[in-house]
């Protein structure tokens, strides 16, 4: 313990995505946390080179389902750990997180997944993703004109978005099948129609849409997270047309916004909607109600904002950030009894005393930085940030084809780190040819007389949700 504090490892897949905002959050809103929040791909290099950091935290929270697999059993006989699951396409790789002192659900329906897989029900919680209601807020009449001048669509146009990664569809889970043909057969009936898809991979699908006759804009890759918010203010309708979802965290984020959604009755859809009150509830797999459910409030302005008023109350009262995770105590807590049962220990830590101490004292929100590092010594602070720039760059490069995003991140990090080797291996192996790449190699080995020592280890890609 330090200060009084709670010790605790958050580890997301990337401090640069959704998990990574789940970890920041809990951090931010748990004042009685001391947090410092490392991704898995950069934890795999900073603890093979300083192993007795691992005892630096009471706690291990694994927001990424993925990193756990290597990393918690390595930590499980040394502090109590949370393990997540967000949605299940395969379980293979990550049925590990059953093995978790608490496992954490962010919706209902996977909660009872898990209790249907054989979790053990007293280690099984189910704390809703939030979304942070002060950035994502309705638009002005002037910023949404803004918004839409700078995507080029015109006031009059009728807008429908589409929010995320094609490295995270797999199975095809998001149904961006149902939802090309739903945007398909609505040109037919409302030709004053754009499309707006926010997120990478998507090339073939905008193709598509745009040889078809439906003006689609697309933004690959948003840079500033804070410009993130502004994009849904451009929009009318908002489709979410998945088959599978832990959130879906973009229908949280449109509702906060006041956009009119529909939305199949996935994740956490099925818990915060209320058919026809704050959004519209509709069957998988059927384009055709997307539809027509779009066509009669696309003509019913005084309907389709009181739905949009509705969302927006539903948030602030039900899934504020602020609001959602500070129900990580109880999860914390019961972590470190199961911890202690399995150890056969007493419990160490009285973690509801150490929040009540928090809140007497006044400390509600955090003001650490916004990804905090205590846990590590101040020396290797900007290392264990260039790892996280460099792994999400090499990601941007392997998953998202952002070669140029990429670059410039990395090209940031040389700057900021002139005498480090990193940023121009991953250069060298993202970006030059492999038969160049193979050369250096060789060379290297050979004026070495046939051993590489590497002294700094090398970022890898990141497994996002």
């Amino acid at each position: 313990m330090s200060n009084s504090r709670l010790r605790v490892l958050l580890v997301p897949d990337s401090t640069y995505w959704v998990t990574g905002t789940i970890a920041k959050s809990i951090a931010r809103f748990n004042s009685w946390i001391e947090a410092t929040i490392v991704s898995g791909p950069v934890i795999n290099t900073i603890f093979a080179e300083r192993p007795e950091l691992m005892r630096n935290f009471d706690l291990v929270h694994f927001t990424c389902p993925y990193a756990s697999r290597e990393w918690l059993p390595r930590f499980r006989d040394l502090a109590p750990c949370v393990t997540s699951h967000h949605h299940v396409t395969d379980w293979t790789p990550v049925k590990h997180n059953l093995d978790g002192d608490a496992i954490i659900a962010g919706s209902p329906e996977w909660a009872e997944d898990l209790r249907a897989r054989g979790a053990d029900k007293a280690r099984v919680f189910c704390v809703p993703y939030g979304v942070d209601a002060e950035k994502f807020k309705p638009a002005s009449d002037a910023g949404r004109s803004q918004v839409r001048k700078r995507l080029g669509i015109s006031p009059g146009i009728t807008v429908i978005g589409f929010f995320g990664k094609n490295s995270s569809n797999d199975d095809n889970r998001k149904g961006i099948d149902v939802f090309t043909e739903g945007i398909l057969q609505l040109k037919q009936s409302l030709p004053d129609l754009a499309v707006l898809i926010v997120g990478p991979g998507w090339k073939d699908v905008v193709r598509h849409l745009n040889t078809s006759g439906v003006t689609c804009r697309c933004i690959p890759y948003v840079e500033d997270p804070e410009d993130l918010p502004t994009f849904y203010q451009a929009l009318d309708f908002y489709w979410v047309t998945s088959r599978i979802e832990g959130g879906p965290v973009t229908l949280l984020e449109a509702m906060s916004s006041e956009v009119c959604c529909l939305t199949t009755p996935v994740g956490l859809a099925r818990e915060i909607v209320r058919g026809g009150q704050n959004a519209v509830l509709l069957p998988f797999n059927d384009a055709q109600s997307f539809v027509e459910r779009t066509l009669s409030l696309a003509h019913d302005s005084a309907e389709r904002k009181r739905i949009c008023r509705n969302a927006r109350e539903t948030i602030l009262e039900e899934m504020h950030v602020g609001v959602t995770s500070r129900q990580v105590e109880d999860v914390y807590a019961a972590a470190f009894t199961n911890f202690a049962a399995r150890r056969r220990v007493q419990v160490p830590v009285d973690v509801h005393q150490i929040a009540k101490h928090a809140i007497v004292a006044g400390r509600r929100v955090s003001e650490e930085p916004e990804i905090p590092l205590n846990g590590f010594p101040v020396e290797i602070h900007r290392r264990v940030r260039m790892l996280e720039a460099l792994a999400w760059s090499e990601h941007l490069v392997l998953y998202h084809q952002q070669r140029a995003v990429a670059l410039k991140m990395i090209a940031k990090e040389w700057l900021r780190n002139p005498l480090s080797l990193l940023p121009g291996r991953v250069l060298l192996r993202r970006f030059l040819p492999v038969s160049v790449v193979a050369g250096v190699v060789k060379l290297k080995k050979r004026s070495r007389g046939g051993s590489m020592r590497v002294k700094e280890h090398s970022p890898v890609g990141t497994r996002c949700l």
